[in-house]
């Protein structure tokens, strides 16, 4: 709030001045002459501003956050010793409780209040204020209150005087009124017409338009000459005129009412009140106060409250607003939804300050592109979309965006590091693809994902085909959800073979699903899946209890084995509650520690690193063995093998089907050896052929896994488990 209203407006006046006159208007007299009115005058108004408005912005605990001079001057406080504290600082005790508590009740719901006020200075004198309390709400931020007041302690002296069509010292009143005064009666002919139309606001007004107010002068209150009724649109435009009808059939309905009003370029808040002779209702008086300023610094209040403070693009409110505007206009459009590939790697390895540099590297170079083409928006942490009136073809746009792909692919440097990124891109337009903001934007997302599908650095025109993938993921995921209801899902265990023993040292559950009781569904076709949506969650609290309790009842039954291992993916390690999760699994169950294994993949070293490492040792202390899987599929970084507390490491089954081609077999033998150098037990998943069991253990892999062995099997069938001879 401090930086809108602590503006130093004399400076900032000054060296604009100074800019101007310095870069563009060093040799034109004439227009420096005519720059230093037009500033003389700016300087002015502010003066007036502030010796005539009385402005405070509170928050929602009624703590003064701002005041401006002419409310310290009028209180008699120093601004020092109000900012912080309440209004109940000056409150005179004249008003019951009732009224303040209408008054916070209005705009608690977001009115503007308006009222007449009598506090009490810091001396014990009383003075009266006219108020009008107006809510500003920033985009998911704060609200705040902006009071605006005009000194009214004269004005409610002389009320009486002014009811009374103001039959004497009429020019003395008018002379302490420096906003806008009006009085409307009916003419001869039952139309409205000003009889009174005075004040510093109208006399500006006016002038501008060669006209005079309209007041009576002494002479004609010393004669009681009776006032004549003005036209309205002689002194209003037509807009203004009809405006100004419009609220008083509601004045002579008895109401009160208020409203805003722009007079020139100055924003006058009017109120106009009901003039009661006998009963009756025979007019009008209005009263507006120029409150501009307050007008002005709202303006930018809302005007921050769409923009992102990062990248200084437009933000998430302001694409929806723009697009409903476009739509309400049929402005067809397009919308292209950018997002950055991999961008939280940037974050987890580099590090927030650096990733923020990049969004705002980015944002440049996307500004640069799209200029004078579409406006760009940052709706999400890495994520843009820009929108592009149909001056082009569909078929430009698409070609403009694989150009943005191979812009955003160019390096950025940040302190000293060239860093490199991509983009995907979904496209929609209106109204080809949708007829309202949330249609457009689904259209553009699922372009999008296809994109990301296609192997992401991809720009995708939306296509209603993409319609029958989203009907099908959203079926997927209710029959996901209802198989968990439902019990559809069950484990397999697939025996590990120890080749030096020829026993069984243990099995690993694998899930599968029995959908509806009428297929079995492999995982590939529903995990990552369930990883995406967050049902992974579910699952796998589902998985890790089964298993446990199957190993438990095994322990029972004197089924031999060390270890029963569940898949555990980055989704679920992720969350902040896995452990306490996993501590009342292992405790409702009854199975020790020490029987199970936890195999995560590799793709959960691009997590929190610290994080991770944490939450492994506190495994690992309990007893729990961890592995790490499907090694060799990914980037296979050996040095975190030596600063995790891994037990085994499970080698790829795709390295299994090309062990005796090319560089494979080299490179199945270093991880074995690597991994006996470190004390890691060593497991290859996938065998199926006698020809890899001879290699393995040539190598010294003495545990592998695969259907040379054994298929998976069912629960039921591990107690009765034959091994076949090697």
């Amino acid at each position: 709030m401090k930086s809108v209203f602590n503006t130093n407006t004399d400076e900032l006046l000054y060296k604009v001045k100074n800019a101007i006159f310095n870069e563009s208007l060093a040799s034109d007299i004439a227009l420096q002459e005519k720059l230093e009115d037009a500033f003389f005058k700016m300087e002015l108004m502010d003066y007036a501003v502030n010796e005539t408005m009385i402005i405070a912005v509170t928050n929602k605990s009624g703590q003064i956050l701002f005041v401006n001079d002419r409310f310290s001057d009028i209180t008699g406080y120093s601004k020092e010793e109000l900012i912080g504290k309440t209004h109940r600082i000056i409150n005179s005790k004249t008003h019951p409780e009732p009224f303040f508590k209408e008054m916070w009740s209005t705009i608690l719901k977001g009115n503007t209040w308006t009222g007449e006020i009598c506090n009490r200075r810091k001396n014990g004198e009383l003075y009266w204020v006219k108020t009008y309390i107006i809510p500003v709400e920033t985009y998911g931020s704060e609200t705040y209150f902006l009071s605006i007041r005009t000194d009214i302690t004269l004005e409610k002296e002389k009320e009486m005087l002014l009811q009374s069509r103001l039959l004497s010292s009429f020019e003395t009143v008018v002379h302490h009124i420096n906003n806008l005064v009006f009085k409307v009666e009916k003419d001869s002919d039952n139309n409205y017409g000003f009889s009174l139309l005075t004040g510093k606001v109208a006399s500006d007004y006016l002038a501008n338009k060669r006209l005079q107010t309209i007041q009576p002068n002494s002479d004609s209150i010393k004669k009681k000459i009776i006032t004549p009724i003005h036209r309205i649109n002689t002194y209003f435009s037509e807009e203004m005129t009809d405006r100004l009808l419009f609220y008083l059939e509601k004045v002579n309905n008895g109401e009160e009412v208020s409203y805003k009003e722009w007079l020139g370029n100055r924003c006058i808040h009017i109120t106009i009140s009901p003039i009661e002779q006998n009963g009756i209702i025979s007019g009008a008086i209005g009263i507006g106060n120029d409150i501009t300023e307050l007008e002005s610094a709202r303006t930018k209040l809302s005007e921050l409250a769409y923009r992102d403070h990062l990248t200084n693009t437009y933000n998430t409110a302001a694409l929806e607003r723009d697009i409903i505007q476009k739509i309400n206009n049929h402005l067809p459009f397009s919308f292209v939804y950018i997002d950055l590939d991999r961008f939280k790697n940037i974050n987890d390895s580099l590090g927030h300050v650096t990733g923020d540099s990049l969004l705002k590297l980015v944002a440049e170079r996307l500004m640069k592109f799209y200029r004078n083409v579409g406006e760009l928006y940052r709706i999400g942490g890495d994520e843009f979309v820009v929108l592009i009136g149909k001056k082009q073809q569909d078929t430009k746009t698409l070609e403009n965006a694989k150009e943005v792909i191979q812009k955003i692919e160019e390096p950025f440097s940040i302190e000293g590091m060239e860093i490199h990124i991509s983009c995907s891109i979904g496209i929609a337009c209106f109204p080809l693809h949708g007829s309202n903001y949330k249609e457009i934007h689904r259209a553009a997302d699922l372009a999008l994902n296809i994109s990301k599908e296609y192997g992401k650095r991809n720009a995708v025109l939306f296509d209603l085909k993409h319609m029958d993938g989203y009907v099908n993921k959203v079926g997927l995921e209710s029959d996901i959800r209802s198989g968990l209801d439902n019990h559809e899902f069950y484990l397999v265990y697939q025996p590990k073979v120890n080749l030096k023993r020829e026993t069984v040292d243990g099995y690993e559950a694998l899930i599968r699903w029995n959908k509806k009781g009428k297929e079995i569904i492999p995982p590939n076709d529903f995990i990552p899946f369930a990883e995406e949506t967050g049902l992974i969650i579910s699952i796998g609290k589902y998985v890790l209890e089964e298993a446990c309790k199957q190993g438990a009842l095994w322990i029972k039954q004197g089924v031999p084995f060390q270890t029963i291992s569940v898949n555990i993916s980055p989704v679920e390690l992720e969350q902040y509650d896995f452990l306490s999760n996993l501590h009342a699994i292992l405790e409702k169950t009854g199975l020790p520690p020490k029987y199970l294994e936890i195999e995560m993949t590799e793709n959960i070293l691009m997590k929190n690193m610290d994080r991770l490492v944490r939450l492994l040792n506190e495994l690992e202390i309990l007893g729990i063995k961890l592995a790490m899987d499907d090694f060799g599929s990914g980037f296979s970084n050996f040095r975190y093998l030596s600063e995790l507390p891994i037990h085994t490491l499970k080698i790829d089954s795709s390295l299994m089907d090309r062990v005796f081609l090319g560089r494979d077999e080299v490179i199945v033998s270093s991880i074995i050896r690597i991994g006996h150098s470190l004390g890691i037990e060593v497991v290859a998943e996938g065998v199926e052929t006698i020809e890899v069991v001879e290699f393995l253990k040539n190598h010294n892999c003495h545990t592998i896994q695969g259907y040379y062995y054994s298929k998976p099997i069912e629960a039921h069938e591990v107690p009765s488990f034959v091994l076949k001879s090697i």
